[in-house]
C-alpha cells in the first residue's frame, strides 16, 4: 500500500464520522432500538437475558452496548455514537481491503463513497440494531479468512473463527454462513495445513460461542424459546414460511421499497455478478465476498416475516466485489483510450448511485415518509430523539429513582433510572401471550394485556407511560391492532382512577390516584 493511501485513511475516517454522526443525530428512531437499549441497561445492573427478562435475539448485543455505556454513559446519544464508530471502523477496513486487492487508491475511494451513500448503510447502520455490529464482525472474519491462505497462520485462522462466532452471537441465523467461510479457507490451503488450520478455526469459533453455550446450559428451554420457538409464533406462517411475501421482498430488493434503494442494490449486485465471476483466479478474495453476499441474501429471506433491512449485511461485500472486479477489468484494457472511457463510465455510474440516495436521506432524516415504523405513526415526531428524551426527563421527574414504571415501549424509560414492569422489558412479548399457557408465560416472563389491567386495578405500578402507538407498527393492520390495545389500556386507566400527569406529543404519562405531587409539578 502506498504512502498516499495510508494518509488518506485519516480523511476516510473523518468523512465517515461526520456523515454517520449527522445521520445518527437526525435519523428517526427505529422501534427495535428501545428494546435493545433497555436490555443493555438491564445487563448493566446484572440482569441476565432470557433468565431475568424475555429477549428474542442472540445474547451478544446487550453486553456490547452495556460495556460501552458503562464508560460513555446511559443515553441515546452515547449508544448511537457506538453505532457511528462501529460503522466507521467497518468503512475503514473496507477502504484498506480494496486498496490492497485493487492496488488503486481511486478504486478504494470509490468504494468508500459507495459505502457512505448507500441507503442500506446510512439508514440501518447508525441506529441501535444488530446490523452494524454483525456486519463488522462478518467483514472482519472475511478479512482474516482471506489472509490465512497467504500467511498460513494458525492465529489468523483462530481469529477468523472467533469473529464469525461473535457474529453468530449477534445474529443467530448467521450460523448458516459457517460452511462457506470454513470451506473456502480449507479449499485454498495446502493439504498438510488444513487440519491444523481447521482446528484453530474451530477453537476460535467455540470461544466466540461461549455466551450462548453458557446461557443455553443454564436454561435450555427458555433459551430455545426466546431464540427459536418465539419466532415461529409471531406470525401465522411459522418460523419459515409465507413464501409469497418473501417473493415480494426479493423483487422489491431490486426494484425498490420503503426500507432500501432498489436501483442502488441492482447496480451493486449486477455489476458484481457480471464481473467478479469473470476473474479467472479461484482464490480471488472479492469472489468470496460476492459468494458471502449471495448467501446472506438467501439467509435474509428465511425469517418470517422478512424485511428488506436484513440485506444491509450484503452491501459491504457487494461493494468489495463490484469495485475490485471493475478495477481488475479496467487494468486489463491495453489501450489508454479504453481505460479512459471505462473510467468515465464508472464515474457516471458513481454519480448516479450517489444521486439515487438523495430522496432516501430526506425520508429517513426529515419527513419519515415510507420509513418502516414511522410511516403509519399518528405523530411521526414521537419517533424523534428529542421527544423521547423529553419523555424520559418527565418520567424521571414523576417517578422515584428505581421505581417500577409500566412503559409499553422500553425506549421511553431507557434514559431514566426507572425499573420496567416485569414482562414489559421487551414490547414483542405481549403479542404472542395468547398463544401460550399460563405456565409458559410465567416461565418465559411474558404477560398478557389482562395481567396489565389487573395491575392497574390495584394501582400497580404507580406510573404508566402509554403511547398512542404502542409499537412502531410496520403494517396498517398492526397499527389498527395496537390502536385497539391502546384504547383498552386508556379505558382501564381511566376506570381505575389514573390521571394524566403529562402529555408530550402522542405519549401520555399517567399516575395513580392521589398522587398530587406528580400532578402539580408541571403547573405553571
Amino acid at each position: 500500500m502506498t504512502r498516499t493511501a495510508k494518509w488518506l485513511v485519516v480523511a476516510v475516517v473523518a468523512a465517515q464520522l461526520l456523515t454517520f454522526a449527522y445521520v445518527a443525530r437526525h435519523r428517526f428512531i427505529d422501534g427495535d432500538e428501545g428494546a435493545y437499549l433497555l436490555a443493555s441497561r438491564l445487563v448493566l445492573v446484572h440482569k441476565v437475558p432470557y433468565h431475568d427478562f424475555f429477549w428474542n435475539q442472540a445474547p451478544l448485543l446487550p453486553y456490547v452496548y452495556a460495556g460501552w455505556m458503562s464508560g460513555a454513559g446511559i443515553s441515546w446519544t452515547a449508544a448511537r455514537w457506538l453505532c457511528v464508530l462501529l460503522t466507521t471502523l467497518l468503512g475503514a477496513l473496507l477502504y484498506l481491503h480494496i486498496c490492497e486487492q485493487a492496488r488503486s487508491v481511486v478504486a478504494a475511494l470509490a468504494g468508500i463513497v459507495l459505502f457512505i451513500s448507500s441507503t442500506m448503510i446510512f439508514a440501518w447502520f447508525p441506529v441501535v440494531k444488530t446490523h452494524c455490529l454483525a456486519a463488522l464482525l462478518l467483514f472482519g472474519a472475511y478479512l482474516a479468512t482471506c489472509r490465512v491462505q497467504m500467511n498460513h497462520s494458525r492465529w489468523l485462522a483462530a481469529a477468523a473463527g472467533l469473529l464469525l462466532g461473535l457474529a453468530v452471537e449477534t445474529r443467530s441465523y448467521l450460523l448458516l454462513v459457517v460452511p462457506l467461510y470454513l470451506g473456502w479457507m480449507l479449499l485454498h490451503l495446502d493439504r498438510q495445513l488444513r487440519v491444523r488450520s481447521a482446528l484453530s478455526w474451530l477453537g476460535g469459533f467455540a470461544l466466540g460461542s461461549v455466551p450462548s453455550l453458557l446461557l443455553f446450559l443454564s436454561s435450555p428451554d427458555v433459551f430455545l424459546f426466546d431464540n427459536l420457538r418465539y419466532h415461529g409464533l409471531r406470525s401465522t406462517s411459522g418460523l419459515i414460511g409465507w413464501w409469497q411475501e418473501k417473493l415480494v421482498v426479493f423483487v422489491q430488493l431490486f426494484l425498490g421499497s420503503r426500507e432500501g434503494n432498489g436501483l442502488q442494490w441492482s447496480i451493486l449486485f449486477l455489476v458484481s455478478f457480471a464481473l467478479v465471476l469473470s476473474v479467472p483466479k479461484r482464490s480471488y478474495p472479492p469472489r468470496l465476498a460476492f459468494q458471502i453476499a449471495v448467501l446472506l441474501l438467501l439467509i435474509g429471506l428465511l425469517p418470517t416475516p422478512s424485511y428488506a433491512q436484513y440485506f444491509c449485511l450484503c452491501v459491504p461485500f457487494l461493494i468489495v466485489s463490484s469495485v475490485c472486479a471493475t478495477s481488475e477489468l479496467i487494468m486489463h484494457f491495453a489501450a489508454r483510450r479504453d481505460r479512459l472511457l471505462a473510467g468515465i463510465a464508472c464515474a457516471c455510474v458513481l454519480v448516479l448511485y450517489i444521486g439515487l440516495a438523495a430522496g432516501d436521506v430526506r425520508r429517513y432524516l426529515v419527513t419519515g415518509e415510507g420509513v418502516p415504523g414511522v410511516q403509519p405513526a399518528l405523530d411521526r415526531g414521537d419517533w424523534r430523539l428529542e421527544r423521547v428524551v423529553e419523555v424520559s426527563r418527565a418520567v424521571a421527574d414523576v417517578a422515584q429513582p428505581g421505581e417500577t414504571v409500566a412503559s409499553f415501549w422500553p425506549g421511553d424509560i431507557f434514559q431514566t433510572t426507572a425499573a420496567p414492569l416485569s414482562g414489559l422489558e421487551n414490547p414483542f412479548a405481549m403479542p404472542v401471550s395468547d398463544k401460550l399457557t399460563a405456565e409458559q408465560r410465567a416461565r418465559y416472563r411474558i404477560i398478557t394485556p389482562g395481567d396489565v389491567e389487573s395491575g392497574f386495578a390495584v394501582q400497580r405500578p404507580r406510573v404508566v407511560v402509554l403511547r398512542n402507538q404502542i409499537l412502531s407498527a410496520v403494517t396498517a393492520d398492526e397499527l389498527r391492532r395496537m390502536q385497539v390495545l391502546d384504547a383498552a389500556f386508556r379505558s382501564s386507566l381511566a376506570a381505575d382512577g389514573y390521571t394524566v400527569a403529562r402529555t408530550i406529543g402522542g405519549i401520555s404519562i399517567y399516575v395513580a390516584p392521589g398522587d398530587q405531587r406528580a400532578l402539580t409539578r408541571y403547573q405553571p
